[in-house]
Order: structure tokens, then C-alpha cells, then sequence
């Protein structure tokens, strides 16, 4: 069953008994940076979340406000206390997150929504991206391949893929958030090299299951899918990964993915003959027993996982045949720490890092 987050739910503060950063620690599972809500002061959060660290003062954020009122009383502009770049509640603007962000040299720029299948490979280089609406700010922050929405109304993160990234910026998009992505030089991440505590921080975000995040009235899926052209696609129905094939959704409804259907089309696009013929057909993989073991987690493109066995000097091409097999078609994997594409065949499971790894497996 998907997991549903409502960010509406969230978006007030406070009063809707979310997270106190008064009281509230700000590390959160793994050791993920997560401050937690001061009163109207999530801009600042959103700012140092994304940059998984205190990095940013309200003293800082204050004074760059109170400049940019200067400059603009300076051109002949006037208004009322409370109405300007700076308040004394804390809020800021989009403008104060700029010039703050841009005087330690990151770069802050609008997204525009686009076709989310096209955009999903483009966003998922970006290392984050802080959003806004009525009044509040919250951010997503990747982490080598796994993403984080980190909202300092929120007790914990919520933990989603990369191939959820397209629709999950762009649906915020079309519901009325203001967009952003965030560029520059990052701070070193603590969870960036120690894989046992970025596992650990992905487990207490919700896992690696289906997420669907409510933007506003309905529930949209973090679905995607690669933007590669496909040659004479064919499709199969498979039971809907949103409701886990029930049709309905508790506190949705209807379904929005298969729309009370049950299962969803999916397209596949068969391997080309002559590459098949290069290649051969997948042979079954023989595990010796009397030779050294591991078992590798394999993360399939649906989401799905399986833990299967292989002898260390198996290679990489051995573990991509059966990866391939499983799936009905050629594939690419990476795995690794820091994750990368797996891309010498010959390469022994042992000389790859793989003991006792997670590989993750892409359609090619």
C-alpha cells in the first residue's frame, strides 16, 4: 500500500500539532539534519534542511532583509512596518531566501513545470529544490540516489526515489507552489559517505515503497518512468503500484492512478533482435556451494526488491543476465557506495564492492 503524505496537512505550523523546534531535536533518522518549526521561521529551515546543516542565523537572514528594505525606501519606496522584506515574526520572502542563499554563493531559481517524463532525468541531477505556499517553506534534499522531503513541520522526513522526482516537482507545479531549485557548492553530508546510516535514515523516512504526496484536494503518485524513445512499444496490465490493486485508497477514495481500475498499462519496449543475437538469451546462473557466497538486494524498476544468491567471482555480467532475465529485458545496473553504473561486464561481483550490496536496476 502506498504511503500518503498531505502536505496541506503540514503547512500551517504548529497548530496542526506538528514538530516543535523548541523542543525537538534536529536529527532525524540516520543523523539526517531535520530542524524542526520555530514560529513562522521555516524559510530559514527549509534554507539549512536542504543544506543538511545549521549553515544559516535568523541574525543573518534578518540583516538581508533589512538591507533590501534600504535599498528600496533608497528608489522611493514606502510601506508599512510588517510589510516589507522584513517582518518581525520571522517570515521571509522569496527574495530574502535569494540574496541570503546568493551571498555564500548558491543560486536560487524558479522551476517551471514542463512534461514531468521529460523533466525527471533533468531534476534528478539537482541536489535540491525548496518550496513554497501560504506562507511556508519546506525542501527536498537528495542524498546520492535517495531523496528526502524534509518539512520542518514534520517529525521525520518522507523518503522517495529518484524516478518519483518529475512528477513530484512538477505536480507541485500545477497545485500553486512556488518551485525552486537550489545550486552552488554544497557543505559535506555526514550521511554521504556511510551507507549504514543513509539505509538507516531511507528506513525512518518510510522505506523505499510507493509514496503519494497530496498537494492539494487529491493525491498524486510519484510514478515515473524513463524519457528514452521506445521502438514499437507493446504494454501490460499490472496490479496498480498506488492502491496495491484495490482500486481505492483510504482517506482518497477512487484511485486516481487507475482510476478505480485495479491495474495500470505499462509500456515495454522489447529488446532489438540484433542486440539480443549479440548478446544470447540470459543463461541460468549455477551457485557453487563450494566457492565463496553473497547475496545481493535487488531493487527493480517497479520498486520491488529480492535478495538473490551469487558466488563472488561471479560478474557483473552474470548478475546483469539475471537482472535481465527477471525483468524480460535488457537492463542497466549501479550499485556500489557511492552508487555508480556497473558498467564493465567482465568484473568480478567481489572487485565491483558488491558483497552483500544493493544494486539497482534500471531498464536500459
Amino acid at each position: 500500500m502506498a504511503h500518503i503524505f498531505d502536505v496541506g496537512k503540514y503547512s500551517k505550523g504548529m497548530e496542526n500539532a506538528g514538530a516543535d523546534g523548541r523542543k525537538d531535536s534536529s536529527e532525524g533518522p540516520g543523523g539526517i539534519y531535520h530542524e524542526k518549526q520555530i514560529p513562522n521561521l521555516c524559510g530559514l529551515h527549509a534554507v539549512n534542511n536542504i543544506l543538511q546543516g545549521r549553515v544559516f542565523t535568523r541574525d543573518e537572514f534578518d540583516r538581508v532583509a533589512q538591507q533590501l528594505d534600504q535599498q528600496e525606501r533608497s528608489m522611493g519606496m514606502t510601506f508599512a512596518p510588517g510589510e516589507g522584506n522584513y517582518r518581525g515574526d520571522g517570515f521571509y520572502n522569496v527574495t530574502v531566501l535569494q540574496r541570503t542563499l546568493q551571498a555564500r554563493g548558491f543560486q536560487m531559481d524558479p522551476v517551471v513545470s514542463g512534461d514531468w517524463k521529460k523533466d525527471a532525468e533533468k531534476h534528478a541531477h539537482e541536489m535540491g529544490f525548496i518550496f513554497n505556499k501560504d506562507q511556508h517553506w519546506f525542501c527536498y534534499r537528495r542524498i546520492h540516489d535517495e531523496w528526502f522531503l524534509i518539512n520542518s513541520t514534520q517529525y521525520r522526513p518522507v523518503h522517495f526515489l529518484s524516478r518519483e522526482l518529475g512528477s513530484a516537482v512538477n505536480f507541485a507545479v500545477s497545485d500553486g507552489f512556488g518551485v525552486f531549485t537550489v545550486r552552488g557548492n554544497f557543505p559535506p553530508c555526514a550521511l554521504e559517505g556511510n551507507q549504514a546510516k543513509l539505509e538507516e535514515a531511507v528506513k525512518g523516512s518510510g522505506g523505499s515503497g510507493p509514496v503519494i504526496i497530496k498537494f492539494a484536494g487529491s493525491g498524486h503518485t510519484l510514478g515515473g518512468g524513463s524519457s528514452a524513445p521506445k521502438a514499437a512499444p507493446t504494454y501490460v496490465e499490472i496490479p496498480c503500484d498506488m492502491c496495491a490493486g484495490q482500486g481505492k485508497i483510504e482517506g482518497i477514495g477512487t484511485c486516481p492512478a487507475c482510476n478505480g481500475a485495479k491495474c495500470t498499462k505499462e509500456e515495454r519496449a522489447p529488446v532489438p533482435v540484433a542486440a539480443a543475437a549479440a548478446s544470447g538469451a540470459p543463461k541460468e546462473l549455477v551457485v557453487d556451494d563450494s566457492k565463496p557466497k553473497t547475496r545481493v538486494q535487488l531493487q527493480f524498476p517497479d520498486g520491488s526488491k529480492k535478495a538473490e544468491e551469487f558466488n563472488l567471482d561471479h560478474t557483473v555480467g552474470d548478475l546483469r543476465g539475471v537482472c535481465s532475465k527477471m525483468v524480460g529485458q535488457a537492463v542497466k545496473v549501479k550499485g556500489g557506495f557511492p552508487p555508480k553504473d556497473l558498467e564493465d561486464d567482465t568484473q568480478t561481483l567481489e572487485a565491483a564492492g558488491l558483497k552483500g550490496a544493493r544494486v539497482t536496476v534500471a531498464l536500459a
